[in-house]
């Protein structure tokens, strides 16, 4: 009963906190439209709490970002809703989202999204999704922003690593910017929130992958080695929190 009502609790607070803060960014983003920092301001606030109140031992490592002026595609892998809180520990600044248009159907955080400068795709037509990939190049390029993208497309919801789009490194060659992986061990199977610790989610953010002197040629080559390094880095995540969650229970 008790672990009951402490997922009740958890779920109201989490959607009355989130609301609120998504709220408070539409608000910001009515005052100064498109400004490419509003989605930083959000997400410094949804780390703030968000994690306390899943009660999530979130641990994040790796370096920081130095010069927001110099343009990356940061990625990271997609694994359920609670990737938003571990995305925002790992936001920078003059960094937007790429998401899907469909967002824009979500009351409140779909009008938040796209006047907080972030850029949206119509995956649904192929030739609107790779002109909408032209126009996001020019704008990285044009007003020195980085774009976070979630190559795999989709939630996995615990099938494991999906196959990457080609999209963002389509981007990063075509801009030749670094991509920065942001790895994220698995937690979809393993979180519970009817406990007192709902589980541990350590990020992980790696050394630039640079594309400079790239082409289009290189592009397989590109994504496999970026595949490759999310996969070993999954593994040894998940590696040292299994050991540690076996040593505690021994």
């Amino acid at each position: 009963m008790q672990s009951k009502l402490l997922l009740i609790a958890r779920t109201t607070f989490i959607w009355l906190y989130t609301t609120t803060v998504f709220g408070l960014g539409f608000i910001l983003s009515v005052l100064r439209p498109l400004n490419p920092n509003n989605i930083y301001v959000i997400t410094r606030m949804l780390a703030y709490k968000g994690f306390d109140i899943l009660g999530i031992d979130f641990e994040k490592r790796g370096p920081q970002r130095q010069n927001p002026d110099s343009p990356v595609v940061y990625m990271s892998n997609h694994q359920n809703n609670i990737d938003l809180l571990a995305g925002s520990a790992n936001f920078s600044p003059r960094t937007i989202l790429l998401g899907k248009k469909s967002l824009l159907f979500i009351p409140l955080f779909g009008q938040f999204f796209a006047l907080s400068g972030n850029f949206l795709i119509d995956r649904a037509n192929p030739t609107a999704a790779k002109n909408s990939m032209k126009k996001l190049t020019k704008k990285i390029l044009s007003e020195k922003l980085s774009v976070w993208i979630m190559p795999e497309g989709t939630r996995s919801k615990g099938r494991g690593l999906l196959p990457f789009k080609k999209g963002g490194f389509i981007t990063a060659i075509n801009c030749q910017i670094p991509i920065v992986p942001v790895v994220f061990s698995s937690y979809t199977r393993t979180m519970n929130f009817s406990q007192k610790c709902s589980g541990k989610i350590i990020s992980k953010v790696l050394q630039p992958i640079q594309t400079k002197g790239l082409t289009l040629e290189n592009l397989d080559e590109l994504m496999e080695k970026t595949q490759q390094l999310f996969k070993s880095t999954i593994e040894e995540l998940d590696g040292e929190i299994s050991s540690t969650n076996s040593t505690l229970h021994s």
